[in-house]
Parts: C-alpha cells; sequence; structure tokens
C-alpha cells in the first residue's frame, strides 16, 4: 500500500510473460503503435506519445534539458520532495530555477505563478515552468487547468510530471494545453517499471529544437529523438536505443484493463478509494498531513508521532503483511503515506489496510 510501484494485475503479469520479441520489426511496430496510440487516450491528447526506456525521473529531467538546457531559465512549482528535485535537475545543466514555492502539504495557486511569471519583466515567454500533479511526498495534488492558463497567455511552456497520478487521475494534455507531460508505469496504470509513457507537443518540439545549442546530451535530446522518428519509424524503431519489449507488451495489457474499466470509472473508483482512506484515517484520531484544498486521490498522508512511528510502520508490515510508507527527509517519522493506486485502490484493499492499521496503532499506543 505505498505510492508506487503497484502490484499488477495477473493478466499483465501473463503479458510480461510472454516469449520477448525483438524491438525492431513489422510485428514489434504493430504493438509499439498500439501501445501509444492508447497511452494518449489516458494522457489526453492527440500529441506524440513515446515509450523512453529510463526511470520517471530521468523523463522528468529530460523536460529538463530540452526546454531550459544551459544558460536557461526554468520555473518550478516546489512543494515537496519530487518538485524539489527539478531546481536540482535545472542547475546540473547549467541553467537557472526561478522557486515557486508553496507550503508543504499544499500547492500554488494561478494567482502565485502569474505573479512570479510577471516579476521577469516580460521575459518569461519562451521558458518553461514545471508542475508535479501529485507530490507524493505530502500527498498534495495541484489543479493544473488555471496555472497553465496563465502560463499560456504569456507564452510560458508547461511540462506536468503525472507520474503519481497517470491512469488514477484524469489527466487533460490538450484541454489543459500542457506541452510536456510525464506518465508512468507501474503507479496508478498498474504496468511494470522500465518504459515511461510520456506525451510532446508540437510546442515542445520545437523548443528542443530552437534549444539545441544549449542541449549536451545525446540520449536526453528530443532532436536526436525526432530523427529516429522520422528516419526509423518505417521499420519499427522510432526511438534512438533499445527498447524493454517485454515490459511493454505488459504496459499495453495494463492501458487495455484501464480502458476496458473505463477511465472516467477508474477515476471514480481511486477518488472513491481515497475518501474511504482518509475517513478511517480521521475516525482513529490521525489528522491529515495534507491541506483539504489539495486532497490527492492517488495517496493519503497522516500525521504520526516519532516516538511511535517505525514500530508502527514494522507491526503492520510484520504481522499484517502490509507495507506503507514513511515520510521522506524532513518529514520522516512524523507522517504515514499510504498509496491507493490501481489494483490496491478497492474497497477489500482498503478495508484491509484500515483493519491493520487500527490494530497495529492500538498496539504502539498502549
Amino acid at each position: 500500500m505505498i505510492p508506487g510501484p503497484t502490484q499488477p494485475d495477473p493478466e499483465v503479469l501473463r503479458a510480461l510473460a510472454e516469449p520477448v520479441l525483438p524491438h525492431y520489426g513489422a510485428s514489434w511496430k504493430s504493438v509499439y503503435d498500439d501501445t501509444t496510440s492508447k497511452l494518449s487516450k489516458v494522457f489526453g491528447t492527440k500529441s506524440d506519445v513515446l515509450l523512453m526506456p529510463v526511470p520517471g525521473q530521468v523523463a522528468v529531467e529530460t523536460s529538463v534539458v530540452n526546454l531550459v538546457g544551459r544558460g536557461g531559465t526554468g520555473f518550478v512549482c516546489v512543494n515537496g520532495v519530487f518538485s524539489g528535485m527539478i531546481p536540482q535537475m535545472i542547475r546540473a545543466v547549467g541553467g537557472k530555477a526561478v522557486e515557486i514555492s508553496s507550503k508543504l502539504g499544499s500547492g500554488p495557486t494561478a494567482e502565485e505563478v502569474a505573479a512570479i511569471l510577471d516579476e521577469s519583466g516580460g521575459n518569461a515567454a519562451g521558458k518553461a515552468l514545471f508542475l508535479v500533479h501529485t507530490e507524493t511526498s505530502t500527498g498534495a495534488a495541484t489543479p493544473p487547468a488555471e496555472i497553465f492558463k496563465v502560463c499560456r497567455k504569456r507564452g510560458v511552456l508547461t511540462v506536468l510530471d503525472a507520474i503519481s497520478t497517470f491512469g488514477g487521475m484524469e489527466v487533460k494534455m490538450d484541454e489543459w494545453g500542457a506541452d510536456y507531460v510525464i506518465g508512468y508505469a507501474s503507479k496508478a496504470i498498474g504496468g511494470i517499471f522500465g518504459a515511461q509513457p510520456v506525451s510532446i507537443g508540437k510546442a515542445a518540439w520545437e523548443a528542443a529544437k530552437l534549444n539545441k545549442p544549449r542541449i549536451h546530451s545525446l540520449f536526453l535530446d528530443l532532436n536526436t529523438w525526432r530523427e529516429s522518428i522520422e528516419k526509423d519509424s518505417s521499420w519499427g524503431h522510432p526511438y534512438p536505443s533499445s527498447m524493454p519489449t517485454s515490459v511493454i507488451v505488459a504496459l499495453r495489457k495494463a492501458v487495455d484493463l484501464a480502458l476496458a474499466e473505463g477511465l472516467q470509472n477508474r477515476y471514480e473508483r481511486h477518488a472513491k478509494a481515497a475518501s474511504q482512506t482518509r475517513e478511517g484515517l480521521t475516525s482513529m484520531g490521525l489528522d491529515l498531513f495534507t491541506d483539504k484544498k489539495f486532497l490527492s486521490n492517488t495517496v493519503s498522508v497522516a500525521k504520526v508521532q516519532p516516538a511511535w512511528s517505525a514500530s508502527f510502520r514494522r507491526r503492520l508490515l510484520e504481522k499484517h503483511d502490509i507495507m506503507i510508507a514513511d515520510g521522506l527527509e524532513g518529514l520522516s517519522g512524523k507522517i504515514i503515506r499510504i498509496g491507493h493506486m490501481g489494483t490496491s485502490a478497492t474497497p477489500k484493499s482498503i478495508s484491509m489496510t484500515l483493519d491493520a492499521v487500527k490494530e497495529s496503532l492500538a498496539n504502539v499506543r498502549g
């Protein structure tokens, strides 16, 4: 019951066990194209969808490399550990990060973002703003629509890290006007780690082309990917590296299951799981850490006492075989994080977890 990875559906594991396919050729092209076409429905887009054989944070860093680059500037909404990594990425490539900071457990507002962009004196146009949809270190989900609207009015590119929401909360890339969106295989969508879905809009492709002199990478350079797409798509190799084909076959099955369930039905299931979790936690006397205006449907976070936090989580694991997550960095020992994503976002899973939490709390509290 952690915020990813999740336990895949048995059908996904069976797909993973199928014979390994080569990562090019007519048969593979059919599989890859079908997978990316179905993923576009989860992204809510008609833009290009790629699969990158990298960790999720490297897919985020790819956006930094291409849309900021050496000597460039990026605006970052920082409200936790994972959003806090993005300024580090920007500085690592030789760029400047302008942080729009929010209290932990909350997120930025469109007005706050607009104010920071306007402080740049009209120099924000052409630069990129980075937003994490759900910050799993605090359970805070930031609605992107109004924030991206103020960015579009100022000519600012938008990058959405939807790693922790993809498949569990609605993503509307085209409607929101996002230019680069990162999904994830092994959280709410229910696939296997190893091939991360990324959707890239026309403006992001153009920015990467203009920024080519500032991009000091080969395989993270979107221009390298574009060249492969244009030259090698016909024989089923629209990428500049090999691909984990079995992982992608498993991902396709996970997406098939999500589409068969119905995306709206799936999002409602996750919302109900979140409500059930939070109602159960508060009924036991635990206070939620996350601001009620920013509650996520894929992870819930509650406050605990450092004196018994570790023993509580240890009892959950050893007696009930249920793993939940500790807080990160300065929140270690002060909060618990319960993921309800994919197969764990069900009434049965939540009920079992809450029963175990209740028993374990009684034991450690005395």
